[in-house]
């Protein structure tokens, strides 16, 4: 076979049809492939969940601590850490301010309430004809 021969066979064995063996392969392969992750999700999965179940216990945090990996500290994330930790502790702050001063009129509201029914009950006490026994359901 000459050259010319085999570089006229190049395009033609671009376009010729894969035959049925190769194809069996490629997908079997991508099957194995794909039934190996399903596999190893399915593990995970089921360790995640059996982890939830797990008492808190200290030597497992400490184990985990070790294990992340030793970075270098990045000061200036450190100081924007800081920094957003110190707003949001001050809109809690506030929040807490505005949840506290709504209670304390809900509860001035409350015993307003209370002592006029407590004005209520003393004016009917002391009316005439109170202690005569009657229910308020006629002659009895």
């Amino acid at each position: 076979m000459t050259d010319e021969a085999a570089d006229d066979q190049g395009p033609r064995r671009r376009f010729r049809r894969a035959r049925p063996g190769d194809i069996d392969a490629g997908m079997s392969e991508a099957l194995a492939s794909v039934h190996a992750e399903v596999l190893l999700l399915r593990e995970e999965n089921s360790r995640l969940k059996a982890a939830q179940h797990h008492r808190a216990d200290i030597s497992r945090l400490l184990g985990r601590a070790r294990s992340l990996p030793s970075a270098e500290v990045d000061h200036d994330s450190i100081e924007d850490d800081s920094a957003q930790l110190l707003v949001d502790g001050l809109v809690i702050r506030e929040s807490l301010l505005e949840i506290c001063q709504e209670i304390e009129r809900s509860m001035v509201a409350f015993e307003a309430r209370l002592n006029a029914l407590a004005t209520a009950a003393g004016d009917r006490a002391s009316t005439p004809g109170a202690g005569n026994g009657s229910n308020g359901h006629g002659p009895g």
